[in-house]
C-alpha cells in the first residue's frame, strides 16, 4: 500500500539511464540528450503515475532530485546549478507537474469514470464562484487520503490549463 518497492526500483532505473548518459552526454549535441531523456527516464517518471505517485512528498524526493541530476545533463549544466529555468527552458514538466496533469487528464476524460467525481453544484444549489469545481470527498485516514478520489482537488488547480490546452 505504500509503495515503497516500487518507488525504489524506478529510482534505481532512472539512476542507471542517468549513468548511461552522463558517460556519453559529452559527445552528443543537446537535441540528441533530451531525447535520451524522454526515451530512458521519462516513461519510467509518467507510467501509472496516478497511481503510486500520490503518495508522501518524502518518499518521492528521491525521483525528483534523479529528475533534476537528469536535467542538468540534458542541458549540460554544472551539477550545483539550478534547475528550475533548465525544466522552462528545455520544456519538461516537474515530476509534481506530471502528476498533477495526468490527474486532471484523467478528471476531465468524458471516458474515464463518468459520475465517479461529482461537482459542488451537484451537492448544493448555491450559485457560487466554485459551483462548477470537483467537490472534495473528505478522508480521515491516509491511505484515502492518497485516493483518486481526494487528491483530485490539487487537479483542480491544472484545470485551467488543461482546458487552454485543448482550444
Amino acid at each position: 500500500m505504500t509503495w515503497n518497492e516500487h518507488i525504489n526500483n524506478i529510482s534505481i532505473k532512472i539512476a542507471k539511464s542517468i549513468g548511461v548518459i552522463s558517460r556519453i552526454a559529452y559527445l552528443l549535441p543537446s537535441n540528441i540528450r533530451l531525447n535520451l531523456y524522454y526515451s530512458l527516464m521519462y516513461p519510467y517518471l509518467s507510467y501509472c503515475n496516478i497511481v503510486w505517485a500520490s503518495n508522501y512528498t518524502s518518499r518521492l524526493r528521491g525521483l525528483s532530485v534523479l529528475q533534476r541530476r537528469a536535467v542538468r545533463i540534458v542541458a549540460g549544466r554544472s551539477s550545483t546549478s539550478h534547475t528550475i529555468n533548465t525544466f522552462y527552458d528545455l520544456w519538461i514538466l516537474v515530476f509534481d507537474q506530471i502528476n498533477k496533469l495526468q490527474i486532471s487528464e484523467f478528471m476531465y476524460n468524458p471516458f474515464a469514470f463518468s459520475g465517479y467525481f461529482s461537482k459542488v453544484s451537484d451537492i448544493h444549489s448555491y450559485h457560487t464562484r466554485s459551483s462548477k469545481n470537483l467537490s472534495c470527498s473528505t478522508a480521515r485516514t491516509n491511505t484515502r487520503m492518497f485516493s483518486i478520489k481526494c487528491v483530485h482537488v490539487f487537479g483542480i488547480i491544472y484545470l485551467q490549463t488543461f482546458t487552454i490546452l485543448q482550444a
